[in-house]
């Protein structure tokens, strides 16, 4: 079984590359950070993106709603990690999203099941969103 200890510091390094590659706003270096499928959970339904080119229109989605705020840096500010085995884990990360002059746009919380793949390390499999959406301005 692997340490819970080791599976934290990993999902915490993960986290903080996946904030980088949001704050660049970078579709393909975000998309890479996904699973195939890739599945999102809300309380309106689940959605599957079953290939590379369905997550990438998630991500570009995803990227256009925070451009529409003014992120300028998504910061994991906590990130809570369990391992599921050697090559999942489940984490919950609360994500403050700051703008670039550092102010706080907002705050919410976000669960992850995470499979580490051979070749790719990490990859989140399953999103469980379940405060962001409501947080969002309508139209965003």
């Amino acid at each position: 079984m692997t340490d819970s200890s080791q599976i934290g510091a990993e999902a915490a390094a993960y986290f903080n590359g996946y904030s980088a590659a949001f704050a660049a706003y970078d579709t393909d270096r975000v998309a890479a950070l996904f699973d195939q499928p890739l599945t999102v959970l809300t309380a309106a339904k689940p959605i599957v993106h079953g290939d590379l080119e369905a997550v990438r229109a998630y991500v570009d989605g995803m990227l256009d709603t925070y451009r529409h705020i003014g992120l300028a840096w998504p910061v994991p500010a906590a990130v809570w990690a369990w391992p599921c085995g050697e090559n999942l884990a489940r984490a919950e990360v609360l994500w403050l999203l700051r703008s670039a002059d550092r102010a706080e746009i907002m705050r919410f919380s976000t669960s992850y099941v995470l499979r580490r793949d051979r070749d790719a390390g990490w990859r989140v499999s399953v999103v469980i969103s379940y405060e962001e959406p409501v947080k969002l301005p309508a139209g965003a």
